[in-house]
């Protein structure tokens, strides 16, 4: 097995989101620490929560709430380092096969900024028809259709959280290392932290390229 880590690394007190430690001594003078992060701070995981209970005023599940079988297993690469820029991204455009099940990563782009592709509105029904189970993508990659003028201002525009989100698929951003994948297909596993509540969590984003499935005989 090969292990490709898909995190990015925290600096605390230089990332762009609030991420900040305090060193504390306890008991016998051992060292712990106080962590303050925000929730999207980092590679992270976005529940139902994050958006449905603002949309609708209703209950959705957080991160603790996720099944862990819906945030491991196959995975597939869509990479995005032939694209053009400012390409808006439709299912025609897709060059993997995309199976029901399937764990979809995106990105690898060798653009940033308002250069990015960006999915369309068809191109994510089209994934949620597909029935995958978790999405995720770099910073290579607008997954929110949009202008370049900005983001959107309205709730309701955030078209990839209605459709992802509202379908009980998570979405996880700010991958890295997408280009150190050898292999289209592997394992991909991205835990959250299990704390009731959370809308999102950074999580450690790991692909395993040729796993192999061991049968148990008993």
């Amino acid at each position: 097995m090969r292990i490709v880590d898909l995190s990015k690394k925290l600096y605390p007190g230089k990332e762009q989101r609030r991420c900040q430690i305090w060193r504390f001594t306890y008991a016998s003078g051992e060292y712990m620490h106080y962590i303050d992060l925000e929730s999207h701070v980092g590679t992270h995981v976005e529940a139902p929560s994050h958006y449905i209970p603002a949309r609708y005023g209703r209950p959705a599940e957080d991160v603790s709430e996720l099944p862990l079988e819906r945030l491991m297993g196959e995975a597939v690469f869509w990479d995005l380092s032939g694209v053009e820029r400012g390409k808006v991204l439709k299912p025609e455009d897709v060059e993997v096969e995309i199976r029901e099940g399937d764990i979809v990563l995106v990105g690898n782009s060798p653009y940033r900024g308002v250069d990015r592709p960006q999915f369309s509105e068809e191109l994510i029904r089209w994934l949620v028809d597909k029935k995958i189970k978790l999405i995720g993508v770099d910073d290579s990659v607008i997954i929110t259709p949009r202008s370049r003028e900005g983001l959107p201002e309205k709730l309701e525009d955030l078209i990839e959280h209605e459709l992802f989100l509202g379908n009980g698929i998570p979405i996880v951003e700010q991958l890295t290392n997408l280009d150190k994948l050898r292999r289209k297909r592997f394992l991909f596993i991205g835990f959250p932290l299990n704390i009731s509540g959370l809308d999102s969590s950074p999580i450690r984003a790991v692909a395993i390229e040729d796993a192999k499935l061991i049968e148990v005989k008993e």
